[in-house]
């Protein structure tokens, strides 16, 4: 996780924080629940961790296609260096390797062996390694070599591509999502702080069937 401090970001700086944290997260929680299904099977508990791992991974596509179809090409025009910018760019193409495999496994993990779900855990925790080098890379180049490009007007450019191009469920989804890793003085990362009000039960309860807890 991010040491990198939050006061004085942008929103949708601190969003994006607060995104990489959740996305951490749960795939920690899901490679843990993964394993634990491995040695003792459950059915309803299987079903609710493949719909929420699919969730997961689609956000993670969908954040990472952001950056490499709008953020970054932003960022270029604005004079951010092509090294820097390759080095994002790289890092997310080890990642797609890595979501490509575990969103690969998900379609057999309800019929096959107890067996693929220890084998689902192990990719899963390949991706969240991978995730979290470059997470920790992005964090930092965003507030170094990428920073001189950045602004209020390009963060409220990214976000309006990010809501835009993103999948209908995620709209009641993501802001109860943000909001559960935000701490006090990173509220203002929260988008739709009434939806993330109005829908943090739904997402509680959800989480409960997918981790049980």
């Amino acid at each position: 996780m991010s040491s990198q401090p939050t006061v004085g970001l942008p929103p949708g700086h601190l969003t994006m924080r607060l995104a990489h944290r959740a996305m951490q997260r749960d795939l920690d929680r899901i490679a843990t629940t993964a394993d634990a299904l491995s040695a003792t099977p459950d059915p309803a508990r299987a079903a609710a961790l493949t719909d929420y791992a699919d969730r997961i991974l689609q956000i993670i596509e969908h954040h990472h296609e952001g950056e490499d179809e709008f953020f970054w090409p932003m960022l270029r025009e604005r004079g951010a260096g092509e090294d820097v910018l390759t080095l994002m760019t790289d890092e997310h193409a080890e990642l797609l390797g890595h979501l490509t495999d575990v969103h690969g496994r998900l379609p057999a993990l309800a019929t096959g062996p107890a067996s693929g779900w220890a084998e689902f855990g192990a990719a899963v925790r390949r991706l969240r390694d991978s995730l979290a080098h470059h997470c920790a890379d992005e964090e930092r180049e965003l507030t170094e070599r990428l920073a001189p490009a950045l602004d209020a007007s390009v963060w409220s450019r990214f976000e309006r591509n990010m809501l835009r191009t993103a999948p209908k469920w995620t709209l009641g989804f993501m802001p109860p999502w943000l909001d559960s890793v935000a701490e006090p003085e990173e509220r203002a990362g929260v988008p739709a702080k009434p939806v993330a009000k109005l829908m943090a039960g739904s997402l509680r309860r959800r989480r409960q069937r997918a981790f049980g807890d």
